[in-house]
């Protein structure tokens, strides 16, 4: 009895959490498999004082699951945003640079913006201030 409510738990587990792997990422069917395991654990145990193990397990695992899928979730979210900010905190010590060339075409310089308030170049090249096109074009125009 006990190999069968085990496999019943096991299934139930698997159910629950790859039914969210289609339109979630791994972290969310990660929590849900976790989450599942622990709940599965826990109501086992509190499912043996009323006598019904399998029950508290299969109860257990189904809360379990939703919860890992839902703190999954949260940490996906939470990874996304962090993203988001070092993206845009990098835009802002970026600036793009178009130089225009002698056949009228225009080459992007992105300089990056250094300590102190100065600005380095793709090539590694400093510079005091933000360089003027002409300073620019030097190096990558022609």
């Amino acid at each position: 009895m006990k190999a069968k409510a085990f496999a019943v738990i096991i299934m139930a587990v698997l159910a629950v959490s790859l039914t969210g792997c289609t339109t979630t990422q791994q972290g969310t069917a990660t929590g849900a498999v976790a989450g599942g395991a622990l709940g599965a654990v826990v109501g086992n145990n509190l499912g043996s004082g009323s006598g019904d193990r399998e029950k508290g397990a299969l109860l257990g695992a189904a809360a379990g699951a939703l919860l890992g899928n839902q703190i999954g979730q949260q940490k996906q979210r939470n990874q996304q945003l962090e993203q988001r900010i070092n993206t845009v905190e990098q835009q802002g010590r970026q600036q793009t640079v178009w130089i225009e060339n002698s056949n009228n075409s225009k080459t992007p310089v992105i300089l990056r913006r250094a300590p102190g308030g100065m600005w380095v170049g793709p090539r590694g090249e400093y510079y005091s201030t933000m360089p003027s096109q002409e300073q620019l074009k030097k190096i990558y125009g022609f």
